[in-house]
């Protein structure tokens, strides 16, 4: 394709494009109106409390924080931490919806996926911790090899797809270049500080993991989806082989899984919904 059809075809393409930054652009100043008269109330509290003023304290984001948990390099994506708390919030919560609806689209999701991701209690969790949790969605857009760098910055959430990935890469070595880069690169800027990150399972209040009581059923779910080269169901088995995960990251595996588990997700959806009413 010449440049002159690459400019023809910019040129039919412009109108939707336009139309997609106008609705980004309302939801983004809509969300900024909610966060900006909830947030003193306790809405959007991860990024008020954790990610926003760890990214301002960029070179130490461990020490004034006991709650940021994350490997440094996620401080990286979030130069949206310097807007306003409530734009940033509105930013970041716009990520979070984009990705989980550019998941649903790749991976072959149909308005049922749609209804169930953003109806669910965890999607209503997320937006109110308004947490990072589209990091990890977007890793399921890339190379593996570089999607390694990203799943890593929140394993708990899809980290057991990574050995799908493995097998298709041939189990080579090479996948984990970019990964093993990014750790090399982030102790020259933040030193060793992986000796300076709190545990976030012993914080009970929130971690919804059902471990270690689960592990025989991740693994069986694990060993199946290398069987059959399920990625979708290696995703499904990470909740039960991690010892922290928060309700909120299962927005990610709803919007993911549903792409294909429909039924079994719509249970998960109600499964959810009956917890948090009998919980009120």
């Amino acid at each position: 394709m010449n440049f002159a059809q690459r400019w023809r075809q910019l040129q039919r393409q412009l109108p939707l494009l336009i139309g997609v930054a106008g609705v980004v652009f309302l939801m983004v100043f809509a969300l900024q109106r909610f966060y900006a008269s909830t947030i003193p109330q306790g809405m959007a509290v991860d990024w008020s409390y954790t990610y926003a003023p760890a990214a301002r304290n960029f070179f130490d984001p461990y020490t004034p924080l006991e709650t940021f948990t994350n490997p440094p390099w996620v401080l990286i994506l979030l130069p949206h931490a310097w807007l306003p708390p409530a734009w940033g919030a509105a930013v970041n919560m716009v990520l979070n919806i984009s990705l989980l609806l550019l998941v649903i689209r790749r991976f072959g999701g149909n308005w049922q996926t749609v209804l169930l991701t953003f109806t669910s209690a965890p999607f209503f969790d997320l937006a109110r911790t308004c947490n990072v949790d589209w990091i990890p969605l977007l890793a399921l857009l890339v190379p593996p090899a570089w999607a390694l760098p990203l799943l890593a910055i929140k394993p708990h959430s899809l980290g057991a797809i990574g050995l799908i990935w493995w097998k298709r890469q041939g189990f080579t070595w090479r996948m984990f270049i970019p990964l093993a880069g990014v750790i090399a690169l982030s102790f020259t800027v933040w030193g060793l500080w992986f000796t300076r990150v709190g545990l976030p399972w012993n914080v009970g209040a929130w971690n919804f993991a059902p471990f270690p009581y689960f592990i025989p059923l991740g693994l069986y779910m694990l060993y199946r989806a290398y069987q059959t080269d399920d990625a979708f169901l290696a995703a499904a088995a990470t909740p039960f082989l991690t010892p922290y995960i928060a309700v909120y990251s299962v927005a990610s595996l709803i919007a993911f899984t549903g792409s294909k588990y429909r039924r079994e997700v719509f249970i998960v959806w109600c499964a959810f919904w009956i917890y948090f009413v009998l919980s009120i």
